[in-house]
C-alpha cells in the first residue's frame, strides 16, 4: 500500500482549499512500476481549475511531490471540476480517496457512474465509427 504523511497532506489540502485529492491510474490499483507516476485528481472548493493559477499548481506539484517523496516530474495533476465524463469515470471507479470528505465523494462517484451509463451508447457508437473507419483504411489504402 502506498505510504505518505496523511497529515502534511491534510494541512496542505486545508490550505489550498481543495475539495477532493483522489488518486488514479496504476498506483490506486497497486500496480506500479519503478517509472510509475503519480495521477492524482484535484477537485477545488470553489469549483476553479487547478490551471487557472500557475503559481497554485507550481505549488500543488511541489507539495504532492514532497508528500510522496518523488520527484516534481512524476506527479501528474487532473482537474476533477473540469474532466470530462469518461475520465471522471475512471477516475472515481478506482481511485483512492486521499482528502475530502467521504460522503460527498461517495455522492461523486454515483453521480459520475450516472453520467457515464448516460453516455455510454455514445461511446460505443463512437468507438464502432472509429473502428469502421480504420477497416475502411485498411482494406483500402494498406501497402
Amino acid at each position: 500500500m502506498l505510504k505518505f504523511d496523511k497529515e502534511k497532506l491534510n494541512d496542505f489540502a486545508k490550505k489550498a482549499d481543495i475539495k477532493f485529492a483522489v488518486l488514479f491510474g496504476s498506483r490506486a490499483v497497486e500496480r506500479v512500476a519503478d517509472e510509475s507516476d503519480f495521477d492524482i485528481a484535484v477537485s477545488l472548493k470553489d469549483g476553479k481549475s487547478v490551471f487557472d493559477d500557475l503559481g497554485k499548481y507550481s505549488e500543488m506539484l511541489e507539495n504532492f511531490a514532497k508528500i510522496f517523496s518523488a520527484n516534481e516530474d512524476k506527479i501528474d495533476l487532473t482537474d476533477l471540476n473540469n474532466a470530462n465524463i469518461l475520465l471522471r469515470y475512471e477516475i472515481t471507479k478506482n481511485g483512492v480517496l486521499l482528502f475530502g470528505d467521504p460522503q460527498d465523494y461517495e455522492e461523486l462517484k454515483s453521480f459520475s457512474f450516472r453520467d457515464y451509463v448516460d453516455a455510454k451508447p455514445l461511446f460505443d457508437l463512437e468507438d464502432k465509427i472509429i473502428k469502421k473507419r480504420l477497416s475502411f483504411i485498411k482494406e483500402n489504402l494498406a501497402v
